[in-house]
């Protein structure tokens, strides 16, 4: 490390499927955890629910959790963060051999290194039990609903969280959103499903698209524009709709679904329904303000860790005032997560992993590049990218070149160190060739059972 990353986090969402392909259902999923509790795991049960969503343990690293995501098809490996890169690449591939895929052959499943389900396509009586997700069908507009169900249960993402110092955190989520079209395009891997050719790179691009028109624009994908501040970041996800607040483990939700977080505060109570559809006032905490925070799914997102003893009111006073100096002071660190790349297969991810931790690493030089072009052009280009693909241009220059550029900028002895991750990377960038793409080629040559094959995590 040479100290702008601190610890590294790894959260990996796989299509998980019976032998034959299809999506993996409430009873495979079901008893697969019980197999992990049989192991020593504890189960994880919602507390709206009561159903089992997942199983997690403690290790000498910490807490690592196997559970379900939007989907119960989707599976989720979220590890302990580490200390180092060389920890995160190995820790993924031990658990993965020693763990994860052992207990999954042991019940007739695999997990997918893409990023939906690629064959099943009615996916709303998938969607997992979760008290979280009953709430998605308050907010989701009417129109919006039967895709945004049917589609996004399937899919998934390997997320990065990277803690990174708390004075640098603005510069480089605004880094990242220059580089959005770009990650975008380069690990699309999710053009196809229910065993046809999507018209569009990348599902998931285009779900996220649909689900912010759909009722949850400012909050989901494409941030509307560069964050001014840490304050403007947080005052962001208390002017979109209250997604939901938490009262003795329960969800409940706004009576009133134009109520903003901003509105909670000057209002200072507001009527709230249970899952149940009882009604009740409650009083804002502290809490809901953080979870506000939290309960935005852009492309790149900043996890705040506040200090245990802050106060309500400091906070409010911090983010109103726009005052990030006295915002700093109320948090320990804060977490970086990137969001864009698809699950990837032939261990990509691990690729993907070593090159975002390189660009951050290497901040300086990546962000005076990257700021060579609007966010607007960025935005732009991310939409017709869908499209083209790495051939999409930025100002005269392809998304492919663009990648090419960022490698050039990494110093040669860590292009050595990580060769092997980056060397398939620097092919595709080359060879305008994302994952989506060989995806495409296999499918078109060889059918659906020998891309099953291709994608098998193995």
């Amino acid at each position: 490390m040479n100290g702008v990353i601190s610890k590294i986090g790894l959260e990996l969402e796989m299509p998980l499927v019976q032998q034959d392909g299809l999506a993996a259902g409430f009873e495979d999923v079901e008893k697969l955890f019980q197999d992990f509790s049989k192991q020593g795991w504890s189960q994880k049960f919602d507390p709206n629910t009561e159903a089992l969503i997942g199983v997690n343990r403690e290790t000498s690293k910490g807490i690592e959790i196997v559970s379900t995501d939007f989907g119960v098809c989707t599976l989720e490996v979220a590890l302990a963060p580490v200390n180092s890169l060389d920890e995160a690449i190995n820790y993924w591939q031990n658990f993965k051999s020693s763990v994860f895929l052992p207990n999954l052959t042991n019940n007739h499943l695999k997990v997918l290194g893409y990023g939906t389900q690629p064959i099943s396509a009615q996916l709303k009586d998938l969607i997992t039990k979760k008290g979280h997700y009953f709430i998605w069908k308050n907010l989701i507009k009417e129109d919006s609903k039967e895709w945004i169900f049917q589609n996004v249960p399937g899919i998934c993402s390997v997320q990065f969280n990277f803690q990174v110092p708390k004075e640098k955190s603005l510069k480089i989520i605004n880094t990242f959103l220059q580089l959005l079209a770009f990650l975008w395009a380069a690990s699309a891997n999710d053009s196809i499903t229910a065993s046809k050719k999507l018209p569009y790179k990348s599902q998931r691009f285009y779900a996220y698209l649909k689900i912010a028109s759909g009722g949850m624009y400012g909050r989901c994908g494409l941030a509307i524009k560069p964050y001014l501040t840490l304050c403007d970041y947080i005052n962001r996800s208390w002017n979109v709709s209250l997604f939901e607040i938490i009262r003795d483990g329960s969800s409940l939700y706004p009576q009133d679904q134009s109520l903003t977080t901003n509105k909670f505060i000057n209002e200072e109570s507001a009527y709230f329904y249970s899952l149940s559809g009882k009604l009740c006032q409650e009083k804002i905490e502290l809490d809901d303000l953080k979870l506000a925070i939290y309960l935005s799914w852009p492309d790149f997102r900043l996890k705040f860790n506040f200090h245990p003893d802050i106060k309500y009111e400091d906070l409010v006073s911090a983010v109103h005032s726009n005052n990030d100096e006295k915002l700093l002071e109320l948090i320990q660190f804060i977490i970086l997560e990137v969001r864009p790349i698809a699950m990837q297969t032939n261990e990509e991810e691990l690729s993907w992993l070593v090159f975002n931790y390189l660009i951050l690493e290497n901040l300086e030089s990546i962000s005076e590049y990257a700021f060579s072009w609007s966010y607007e052009d960025v935005k732009s280009a991310a939409m017709a990218a869908q499209n083209n693909g790495l051939r999409q241009k930025i100002r005269g220059n392809t998304l492919g070149e663009i990648g090419l550029d960022l490698l050039s900028k990494i110093p040669k002895e860590s292009l050595q160190m990580y060769e092997q991750y980056l060397s398939k990377l620097h092919f595709r960038f080359r060879e305008y060739c994302s994952p989506s793409d060989t995806v495409i080629e296999i499918f078109d040559r060889h059918g659906m059972e020998v891309l099953l094959d291709y994608l098998t995590i193995k």
